[in-house]
């Protein structure tokens, strides 16, 4: 089973889209054609949801439409009979409450027992001259590609509106001369095919979906204030606050108890072990090393947590698009805040988000400031610097001093990012700033299940990292500080003479005007494999 990215038709706009649509229409020579392919359609947006899985069914590819979240239309006075759509579309439709697992035993059934039906023959009916046209071009496709009539005249509207170059010379001859044809008619091929499908499909709604007046629904009167020019943005601003208020304050019982932990056990270790290298490299490599980064994991435990019950509670695409305001003035648009938004958890996963932003230079822009953003790994070293110098005073009543200065260190990251995304797009990377649009979807209750699998898999990943990369550096550093060996040394003068001292020493006086002496300076040469290895090198240091 393979979950593709969400798109709304195939006519793909982004790399993300692009995948989706080369594996549907089986261009992929690494991935064979779908067997079957499951269409998930917001019961609550028929219209906008049901082209692409119509485009899919007219490809002959058998398609089960999950109508999903009918407890949201039903809360929006929509009642959609799923029998009736099943027979307008000609495809098996199951209603479904996927978070509550309604609808799945169907589901299931249809799946053991599998969909080797045809769809049904479907015509989007088009000006006659302009069906002419159409009619044309799948017959000479047919007679290329072996097609039956129906699978035919999909796939030459498909032609028309992917707009890719078909391989064979003559199919791409049969496309311009539909496209020619089209155009004398004052009419653009992909204009014309989907305003007559979309037509379509709104027949098909009104004849399947009854709706109720009903006044403003929850969400509505909620965006009135979330997504409000100026207090959209004070409460934005407040709920950071209040993450980061928690980050501090819920972590310190979880955090004392890992370092009793680690103190208990290196007593334990010195106390059964006789003096040595090796209980050296156990106590002030592995366990110094190790330990001084485990100790943050209940930190970005309560990072990951919030995000992911904010990303659930559908509040993530209000706040992108709110910040759509902000990085406009940059040049860039609402879509890149999400990338940057996951680049608090890796750069990397940040990276990888761009793939939804559909404009390559905007793309490439916000891939470069991904990682100015702050990541997980940067939270050791901001709590190691905000536990040594800023005292846990309370602001308002409600906040701590450390609580703001850490979400003070997170915004100076966005801005610096801003101020990054500004340069590039008035140099090197110009280019209009497109116009965004984005789905907002209603506010539901988050998924217990689905926030503790998130934050399972990124405490995980941080504690694999712990117990793989960062412990091989910490013993490369502990072998660094304590070779060669001074006879009789005392530990500054044993640190001085060994290679990370000597390193130390030759960038002190590049470090020196930040204020930086020779034990920093090894600390910050450890740091270049991984950010989080500068508390565990100066805990070694």
């Amino acid at each position: 089973m393979l979950d593709l990215p969400g798109a709304y038709s195939l006519a793909a706009r982004s790399p993300d889209e692009a995948v989706a649509r080369d594996i549907l229409l089986g261009r992929r020579a690494d991935t064979p054609p779908p067997d079957l392919v499951l269409a998930v359609v917001d019961a609550s947006n028929l219209e906008r949801n049901l082209y692409l899985a119509l485009q899919i069914a007219d490809l002959g590819v058998p398609v089960i439409v999950v109508l999903n979240m009918m407890d949201v239309a039903e809360r929006h006075g929509l009642r959609v009979d799923p029998a009736a759509l099943s027979r307008q579309i000609g495809l098996p439709v199951v209603p479904a409450v996927a978070s509550r697992g309604r609808g799945l035993p169907e589901l299931y059934r249809l799946l053991r027992e599998g969909i080797t039906a045809p769809p049904a023959p479907r015509r989007d009916p088009l000006p006659p001259d302009a069906e002419e046209a159409l009619e044309a071009l799948a017959r000479g496709l047919g007679a290329a590609r072996g097609l039956a009539v129906e699978a035919a005249r999909a796939r030459a509207a498909a032609l028309l509106t992917v707009e890719d170059a078909p391989p064979e010379p003559e199919v791409a001859r049969a496309v311009d001369e539909a496209r020619r044809r089209f155009a004398a008619l004052g009419l653009e091929p992909t204009d014309a095919l989907v305003e007559a499908r979309y037509a379509w499909i709104a027949r098909v709604r009104q004849q399947v979906v009854a709706a109720a007046a009903v006044g403003p629904t929850l969400t509505e009167r909620v965006d009135r204030i979330v997504t409000h020019r100026v207090w959209g943005l004070l409460i934005f601003l407040a709920l950071m606050a209040l993450v980061f208020q928690a980050i501090m304050s819920w972590a310190t019982v979880p955090m004392n108890a890992i370092d009793s932990a680690v103190t208990a056990v290196k007593a334990f270790v010195q106390g059964h072990m006789p003096p040595g290298d090796l209980r050296d490299l156990l106590t002030d490599g592995v366990l110094s090393g190790v330990g001084g980064v485990l100790v943050f994991l209940p930190q970005i435990t309560i990072l990951f947590l919030f995000i992911g019950l904010l990303e659930d509670s559908g509040y993530m695409a209000r706040a992108a698009f709110m910040m759509d305001r902000v990085m406009r003035g940059v040049g860039l648009h609402g879509r890149s805040f999400i990338p940057l938004l996951s680049s608090f958890a890796c750069a990397i996963t940040g990276i990888m988000a761009t793939r939804t932003i559909e404009n390559r230079k905007d793309r490439l822009v916000t891939i470069l400031v991904a990682p100015l953003m702050s990541c997980s790994a940067r939270l050791p070293v901001y709590a190691l610097m905000i536990a040594a110098f800023i005292p846990p005073r309370r602001v308002w009543g409600i906040f701590t001093l450390p609580a703001l200065t850490l979400l003070g260190l997170y915004m100076l990251g966005f801005v610096t990012a801003m101020g990054m995304a500004w340069l590039f797009k008035r140099s090197l990377l110009k280019a209009e700033t497109p116009t965004f649009m984005m789905e907002l979807p209603p506010y539901r209750k988050p998924s217990v299940q689905s926030a503790a699998l998130f934050v399972w898999s990124q405490a995980k990943m941080f504690t694999h990292r712990a117990g793989t990369v960062i412990l091989a550096i910490s013993i490369c550093l502990w072998a660094l500080t304590t070779y060669p060996k001074l006879p009789n040394a005392e530990p500054g003068q044993q640190l001085r003479h060994s290679i990370a001292g000597r390193v130390g020493h030759l960038l002190e006086p590049v470090l020196r005007p930040l204020g930086f002496e020779w034990r920093i300076a090894s600390g910050l040469f450890g740091s270049t494999a991984t950010r989080e290895v500068l508390v565990s090198t100066l805990s070694t240091v």
